[in-house]
């Protein structure tokens, strides 16, 4: 969403350019949370319509679209011009109420989908399905990555060509390891020609052993002005980092700014605008000695120019967009954002905490420094993999060794050691079965409207029984979901004013308690919710009939003075409560 958000507000700028002079195109933003955005929320066009099916000669010349399109995000796809999240376009292809009404929408579109390689087993398949269905209808697809494996592309422009009236066609080894690269694909078969770069990147890698190394690194680097930002893969990760550099007294507080997901949407929307406010493209002193511990959360969607930059060891692919936030643009040596000329700041250097090298790890290499981070990314043979090519490459250099970095580790045939091949084994299990769960919930259209279920086995169980409407960002409804993942649970944060219950986030409706909702793994919660302070049971009933919430699927805490559990510095923490001073 917060990619999306940022999308739509470069699209209202540029939105006139596509269509003539003239015109007023409809432009939607499409996901559940689009009215919390007020740059969206600005350009509804209210009371267009006078007794006629046509807009009044009062439509204003801006960049917007007709209330009637933001009512519902099964009708947003109907709108001229649209940005979202994918779910509004994979529920097209799954068993979700109104699906044909995406696919119209969708229909006679150019469809664009970018950060495609960051789709897992289960969403690939489902994407899979809806280039398919596209390329049927005659849609033109593009798909953008900076770092997709060789075997994520072969898939889709596979379910491209298996519509189309010919053989399934591929494109020389020689013309695929190129990078940039452009492919096209059409009836006539697929044509790849490499694309020459007009910005190449070196970034330098270093390694860093311990959280104590890092933080010390931090402190003398943001002492001396640099700005800096940490990426862990976990949550609890970066709020031990956060505290500890707190309690180092050695940054002042208002220098570090924490920023994950288990923030309200208000509080996370407030922290986001901070981050891209003070190192952002136009920022300048404001972001001397600014400190920044993030999750994946900041790894694609913002606009973030940090001076230093330390990750944890994550997937090569991941690596490589994580770099992206480090010299993202040209600056002088004190910070100022430059139009011309070379970056001053000197050789960009990527430091990642990781295990120290070993050339036969055992099964815990991974695990026993990051033991929550194990289960983010499970496949250990891969973060290995990742090690070793850029131990040997000592550098990230785009474009000249992307293509290898990527297929180091996503290739086939590789060379895994047998401490690993454990992980390696069950995380491709997981991959089919990923797959298998995605196929099981897509709509088999070959089978067309009929009584009976749209499974390729066509059972004898009735198929409305299978689909069912959109609700929120979670995309889940019964057994069928976007997106395969830990069930989570929604958590509304309240306040208690005078006896009476109100949004977190302040004033009344929805909105405001949408503003004030935020989601957490239902594992997590079960650890964690003896920690937290909810409504009772008679008044979450209450609530729940009040706001028309299923009560089995819906929780209240109470925020309020002195709270513990949750503070809008470091989100909802749980049973991992404030360090004592």
């Amino acid at each position: 969403m917060a990619t999306a958000n940022a999308m739509y507000s470069r699209l209202v700028d540029v939105l006139s350019k596509l269509y003539l002079p003239g015109s007023k195109p409809s432009l939607i933003l499409a996901h559940s949370r689009s009215r919390l955005m007020e740059g969206f929320t600005s350009k509804i066009w209210d009371n267009l319509l006078k007794g006629s099916s046509e807009f009044n000669n009062e439509t204003p010349v801006y960049a917007g679209c007709a209330s009637w399109f933001a009512e519902s995000s099964k009708k947003a796809l109907l709108a001229d011009v649209g940005v979202g999240t994918i779910d509004q376009a994979l529920m097209g292809v799954l068993q979700f109420r109104h699906n044909n009404l995406r696919l119209l929408g969708l229909e006679k579109k150019v469809f664009i989908v970018d950060e495609v390689h960051a789709y897992d087993a289960y969403m690939g398949k489902e994407l899979e399905q809806l280039i398919s269905v596209l390329a049927y209808y005659g849609a033109p697809i593009i798909l953008l990555s900076a770092t997709m494996s060789q075997t994520q592309r072969t898939q889709y422009l596979s379910a491209f060509q298996s519509v189309l009236s010919v053989e399934p066609s591929k494109d020389s080894d020689v013309e695929t390891l190129s990078y940039p690269l452009f492919t096209k694909a059409d009836s006539n078969g697929i044509e790849s020609i490499p694309v020459l770069s007009n910005r190449p990147r070196n970034i330098d890698v270093s390694w860093l052993s311990s959280e104590k190394q890092c933080i010390e690194y931090i402190i003398e680097k943001a002492s001396s002005g640099k700005s800096v930002v940490w990426i862990r893969n976990t949550i609890d990760d970066a709020l031990r980092a956060f505290r500890s550099l707190l309690s180092s007294k050695k940054i002042d507080p208002e220098k570090i700014l924490l920023f994950h997901s288990r923030f309200a949407f208000s509080d996370r929307q407030r922290i986001e605008e901070q981050a891209v406010s003070e190192l952002g493209k136009r920022s300048s002193s404001e972001r001397a000695g600014k400190i920044v511990i993030a999750t994946q959360v900041i790894e694609q969607s913002l606009d973030i120019d940090a001076d230093e930059l330390i990750s944890d060891l994550a997937p090569i692919d991941l690596l490589v967009q994580r770099s992206g936030r480090l010299h993202r643009h040209n600056r002088d040596a004190s910070g100022r954002v430059k139009d011309t000329g070379a970056d001053e700041r000197g050789t960009p250097v990527l430091h990642i905490l990781a295990p120290r090298w070993a050339e036969s790890p055992q099964q815990d290499w991974y695990s026993a420094m990051f033991h929550a981070g194990a289960y983010v990314y499970p496949n250990h043979a891969r973060l290995w993999l990742t090690q070793k090519v850029l131990r040997e490459q000592g550098t990230i250099q785009l474009p000249d060794n992307a293509r290898l970095l990527i297929e180091s580790v996503y290739g086939n045939g590789l060379d895994i050691p047998s401490g690993l091949q454990d992980s390696a084994l069950e995380d491709r299990g997981k991959e089919y079965s990923a797959r298998s769960m995605a196929k099981n919930n897509l709509i088999v259209f070959s089978a067309g409207y009929s009584s009976v279920s749209f499974q390729e086995d066509l059972s004898s169980a009735d198929w409305n029984s299978g689909v069912s409407d959109d609700i929120d960002d979670s995309y889940f409804a019964g057994d069928v979901s976007t997106r395969l993942a830990s069930e989570s649970v929604n958590i509304w944060l309240a306040q208690n004013t005078n006896g009476k219950i109100i949004p977190y986030s302040g004033g009344d409706g929805p909105e405001a308690w949408e503003s004030s909702r935020l989601s957490v793994r239902r594992g997590w919660w079960e650890k964690n919710k003896n920690a937290c302070i909810g409504l009772s049971e008679d008044c979450l009933e209450d609530w729940c009939r009040e706001h028309k919430k299923n009560k089995d699927y819906s929780l209240v805490l109470l925020v309020e003075e002195n709270c513990d559990f949750y503070t809008d510095r470091e989100g909802l923490v749980g049973n991992n409560k404030k360090q004592e001073e």
